[in-house]
């Protein structure tokens, strides 16, 4: 399929223009537009070099499905919007709507193949890389500690100071910049945490809550559960 980019090409009469000669071509124009070059630099856009192409899994209409680098478990996913948004508070409603069935295809999936639910989080905080391409990590957890995530977000919060509420209609919260927020799609819990403005924000934290969730504490560093490209291959 054709992969999109976050930048719609010069009109007609301006590519005629070119064609009839000065100035760059209607591609070179393309390619070295600012919009252009975030994708090219981007390690999530399908349309940059640097994007993995092997974790892909399903490509729909506004999102796809990865594997993750440095899996939780073999099975960890993420789902990621097409167009280049920087967090989900961002996404348009047709794409949140692609976003949420996803989830719940992710859902069915472990429960009736793993016998498994799964925790949706997303970690929305400014970075050294700049623009970040928005990203939630799906994680699938024992059934039984389905109606536990919200009572052990909330535990890991408090001992770091973090507060979380519960908020199902996080999006139409009112500037809502940098947050983590956590959702588990069989229970349609959500709880957000707010970030607010100047405050620095744990690293790791996000992913922490889910591998102390699974007693994997060792894996919260997903530099530490690197696989080789053989191994991701055949995950």
């Amino acid at each position: 399929r054709q992969v999109r980019v976050s930048y719609a090409p010069a009109s007609r009469e301006s590519g005629k223009r070119n064609r009839e000669g000065g100035g760059m071509t209607a591609r070179k124009r393309f390619e070295a537009h600012p919009l252009m070059q975030r994708s090219m630099d981007c390690w999530f856009c399908l349309s940059s070099p640097k994007v993995e192409k092997h974790l892909v899994v399903s490509i729909g209409e506004e999102c796809y499905l990865a594997l993750a680098k440095g899996p939780l478990v073999p099975e960890h996913v993420l789902i990621l919007p097409i167009t280049h948004y920087g967090s989900a508070s961002q996404l348009p409603d047709s794409v949140w709507e692609e976003v949420e069935k996803y989830q719940n295809a992710l859902e069915k999936c472990f429960r009736e193949k793993l016998g498994k639910t799964c925790v949706v989080y997303e970690r929305n905080t400014p970075s050294k890389a700049g623009q970040i391409h928005c990203h939630l990590q799906v994680v699938p957890v024992p059934a039984e500690l389905g109606d536990k995530v919200g009572e052990h977000v909330v535990e890991c919060g408090s001992q770091c100071n973090i507060a979380f509420e519960h908020n199902q209609n996080w999006r139409d919260e009112e500037d809502l910049e940098n947050y983590v927020v956590y959702t588990v799609p069989s229970t349609k819990a959500t709880l957000l945490h707010k970030i607010p403005p100047g405050q620095r924000h744990p690293l790791n934290f996000a992913r922490e809550v889910v591998a102390n969730l699974l007693e994997m504490p060792d894996r919260a560093d997903w530099k530490n559960c690197a696989l080789s490209l053989e191994e991701e291959t055949k995950c």
